[in-house]
């Protein structure tokens, strides 16, 4: 998973439980058309973006379906809930137009900005496979499990990760980003109808 910024070095995942309550509204909302296929949720938190990745991958395929939105971030906000709520809702936009539509819907294959319920997002569809990717990574030596994935060169960014890893030793789980806002994701957040994309095309075999 690429950011969409340049400048996009340095990342925090979503917290676990988060991620879980993300993967239950979608598994929920989209139930009818998931049957055996596999949901795989995937956030980060950068210092100028929020990313997040939802990906659907039918049993005994390769290609993995993306839908992929990215909004700014600044780590001087309060709270990165709400902009992640908003990130639910479009990403869920996409895959509810990508089931629903009788035609191909003309996805941005590289980060198209978009008005979106009041706010200004990037979405792209990609269909890369999550681990298949990990794979890759683990044997070139890219891997890693660390909560804070660190880049020097960003100042900001080497600052939230010292203070995450201050939180973690202290004994405290929550990114401070997530503290300010402790609801649940819900199926509320998901959008009943597509509302983003318009322009059409005959669908074909987008697996």
């Amino acid at each position: 998973m690429k950011p969409r910024l340049n400048s996009s070095k340095k990342w925090t995942s979503f917290p676990p439980e988060y991620l879980a309550q993300i993967q239950d509204v979608f598994s929920q909302a989209f139930a009818a058309h998931l049957g055996d296929s596999k949901l795989i949720i995937e956030g980060r938190l950068y210092p100028e973006e929020i990313l997040l990745r939802v990906g659907y991958l039918e049993s005994g395929r390769l290609k993995q379906n993306n839908f992929e939105v990215s909004m700014p971030y600044s780590p001087m906000e309060q709270s990165a809930v709400p902009k992640i709520h908003a990130c639910i809702d479009a990403a869920a936009s996409m895959m509810n137009e990508f089931f629903t539509s009788e035609e191909e819907v003309d996805f941005p294959r590289t980060w198209k900005a978009y008005e979106f319920e009041q706010n200004q997002i990037w979405l792209q569809y990609s269909t890369e496979n999550t681990d298949l990717e990990a794979q890759a990574n683990a044997l070139l030596g890219e891997d890693s499990n660390d909560l804070v994935n660190e880049d020097l060169d960003d100042e900001d960014a080497l600052t939230r990760a010292e203070d995450k890893i201050d939180t973690e030793e202290e004994g405290e789980e929550k990114d401070p980003a997530f503290e300010e806002d402790t609801d649940e994701v819900t199926d509320d957040e998901v959008p009943a109808k597509p509302s983003i994309f318009s322009g059409k095309r005959k669908k074909e075999d987008l697996h």
